[in-house]
C-alpha cells in the first residue's frame, strides 16, 4: 500500500494507515493543485479552514518530491495563528502544541520534506510506532490518494465532540480528532470502518 504525501492528513487517511505496519510514501506522485498534499483543512470558529502551503509547482506535471514551497510569505505564522484561534480552548491542545510547532518555526524548501513531518508528528501525537519509507510504486500497487474536495467513498465518519459548531464536520485533519479527542483519537482510529453504511 502506498499513500500520496499529504500535509497534517486526514482523518481517512490515518484510517487506512491503521491497516498497515509501514507507511509507503508515493515518491513517483505528480502534484495536483487543491488537494491535500499543500493543504489541510481544520474547523474554525465560523467555518472550514484550509492551511494552505504556497507552493511553485505546475499541476500534474511537477513529480511531488521537486515541489518547492514559496517562503516569501509569512504562511506559517499565519497558519499556527489559524490553528492556535480554533484549538487553544479545545480539551487536549496543550498536549500535543510542543509537537506541532516547530513545524511552523522551522524554513522548509521542499514540500516533501514538511510533509514527511508533520506525519511523524502525528505519528508521535497518536503513538502509532509505524515507519514511513520513501519507495517507489509498482503498476500493481494500491496507490491510496484521498481527495480534498471528496469524501472517501464507502465510508463512515462516527461524529464526536468538536471545538466549534453544532453540526459534525467529517473527515477533518487528524489534527481536529487528537486536538478534540485527545488519547481517545486513537480507539476512534480503530473503531472506523471503510464498509458501506
Amino acid at each position: 500500500m502506498f499513500f500520496t504525501p499529504n500535509f497534517l492528513p486526514s482523518i481517512a487517511y490515518f484510517q487506512k494507515i491503521m491497516e498497515t505496519d509501514s507507511i509507503n510514501i508515493n515518491m513517483e506522485d505528480v502534484y495536483v493543485k487543491q488537494t491535500y498534499r499543500n493543504r489541510a483543512q481544520i474547523l474554525g470558529a465560523n467555518k472550514v479552514e484550509n492551511l494552505i502551503i504556497p507552493v511553485n509547482a505546475s499541476s500534474t506535471v511537477t513529480p511531488s518530491k521537486d515541489v518547492r514551497i514559496e517562503n516569501k510569505s509569512q504562511w506559517q505564522r499565519t497558519q499556527l495563528r489559524t490553528i492556535e484561534a480554533a484549538y487553544k480552548s479545545s480539551a487536549f491542545y496543550q498536549f500535543y502544541d510542543y509537537l506541532m510547532i516547530p513545524l511552523f518555526e522551522k524554513e522548509y524548501n521542499f514540500l516533501i520534506d514538511l510533509q514527511i513531518d508533520s506525519l511523524t508528528f502525528c505519528l508521535k501525537a497518536l503513538q502509532l510506532k509505524k515507519t514511513i519509507c520513501q519507495a517507489t510504486p509498482n503498476a500493481d500497487s494500491d496507490v491510496i490518494d484521498i481527495k480534498s474536495k471528496v469524501l472517501p467513498e464507502k465510508h463512515h465518519f462516527e461524529p464526536y465532540l468538536q471545538n466549534f459548531g453544532n453540526e459534525f464536520v467529517p473527515n477533518l485533519s487528524i489534527i481536529d480528532l487528537l486536538f478534540c479527542k485527545g488519547p481517545e483519537a486513537y480507539r476512534y482510529l480503530t473503531n472506523q470502518s471503510w464498509s458501506e453504511h
